[in-house]
């Protein structure tokens, strides 16, 4: 082909394209669509029908959401043991490792409570010294000890004011178990009741100058409340005994043990004594304690020879049974302060344990061989 023919050709070309891109426009058609037609097989565009599935984004998968991580176990754990002989306070943290010795040169009663003070410096406890039994505070972060009580008699069972500065106690120094009060440095004791009965185990309210106390003044043993001014009413009558009490962190309802024989059920009131509900069966129980936040009940518990921890939830009304495996626990547990862990004792080698709720994990915080008790966790 000669240069004009192959000029002419183009020229032809160009003008027969601008020719169908101007016949194309007029119909609706673009240009890209015509292509995209003609490389199918020529036969122009198509719409998709409603029969032709039309192909959809891909929807991202979500991750699944990780595990909240449990936080580590903080504070420290107040408890009596006679590892050197006699029954002193120790002190160790709640991951275990080596107890420290705290500085108190006194027996420990073992059977009686570890009080913390409200604002979690000091603990009271009753310890024997020349075979008369007073009550101690032990200032945490000084290291002093005070002796409060100092009468012919036993003192034992000590229980803060909601201010921390008076402590209420169970004295047999006038021949009767009554029911007294003692400033925080040993100062003005005054005795509260005065009945022939025996008064005994006294719990200040957290909320309020009340002190709640069991008395057998109608044949067995009932719970009753104490105001400052010496007035008592009754919370509870039942044909059978009721003990062993615990308020709960807002003051407003108390946990107790109500007996037949040698069992009991944990049962709950309000503070008028009324609204009574109990939530277990019968076994034998140890003193009820509250939960931090107090939607939930702990104790000890035993029945057919077999020993373990019921949880009460409060407001469910449900009933869990832990048995840590060889543990046996017995006495009175104390929660963490976040609520997510107990601290008992064993009766199968009387150490101290920890317990993770969540978990059921469990592991003992004082390793060497010892009689322990009356464990507290303290901040």
């Amino acid at each position: 082909m000669n240069p004009f023919s192959k000029k002419f050709s183009s020229i032809y070309f160009l003008l027969s394209a601008l020719l169908l891109a101007f016949l194309l426009g007029a119909c609706g058609v673009s240009s890209s669509d015509a292509l995209k037609g003609s490389a199918g097989g020529g036969n122009g565009a198509k719409e998709p029908s409603a029969e032709t599935p039309v192909a959809e984004e891909a929807t991202a998968i979500p991750e699944a959401p990780t595990a909240t991580p449990i936080p580590p176990a903080t504070g420290r754990i107040i408890f009596a043991s006679n590892r050197d002989g006699q029954t002193d306070l120790y002190m160790t943290s709640p991951n275990g490792g080596e107890p420290t010795r705290l500085a108190v040169d006194a027996a420990i009663d073992g059977g009686s409570p570890i009080r913390i003070s409200p604002d979690g410096t000091k603990i009271a406890f009753s310890a024997t010294v020349n075979d008369n039994a007073d009550i101690y505070v032990f200032d945490i972060v000084s290291g002093e000890m005070t002796r409060l009580t100092d009468a012919a008699g036993k003192d034992s069972s000590p229980s803060w004011s909601p201010d921390g500065r008076q402590i209420a106690f169970e004295s047999f120094r006038d021949g009767n178990l009554e029911i007294y009060v003692v400033n925080a440095d040993g100062s003005n004791p005054v005795r509260l009741t005065n009945d022939p009965a025996g008064d005994t185990a006294p719990i200040w309210s957290p909320t309020a100058n009340e002190i709640l106390f069991a008395s057998n003044r109608f044949g067995n043993s009932d719970l009753f409340l104490l105001s400052l001014n010496g007035s008592v009413s009754t919370l509870t009558t039942a044909p059978n005994a009721d003990n062993f009490a615990a308020w709960s962190p807002d003051g407003s309802r108390i946990a107790f043990q109500s007996f037949e024989g040698t069992l009991s059920k944990i049962c709950v009131v309000d503070r008028t004594g009324l609204n009574k509900d109990c939530f277990s069966d019968f076994a034998e129980y140890g003193l009820p304690v509250w939960s931090p936040d107090g939607g939930q009940i702990a104790a000890t518990a035993s029945l057919n020879g077999s020993s373990f921890i019921h949880l009460f939830n409060v407001g469910t009304k449900i009933t869990t049974q832990i048995a840590p495996p060889d543990t046996q626990p017995f006495g009175v547990p104390a929660w963490s302060p976040d609520g997510l862990r107990l601290v008992f004792q064993s009766r199968g080698d009387m150490g101290i344990y920890s317990l993770l709720l969540l978990t059921g994990e469990f592991a003992r915080i004082a390793p060497e061989s010892s009689s322990s008790s009356s464990p507290v966790w303290i901040n």
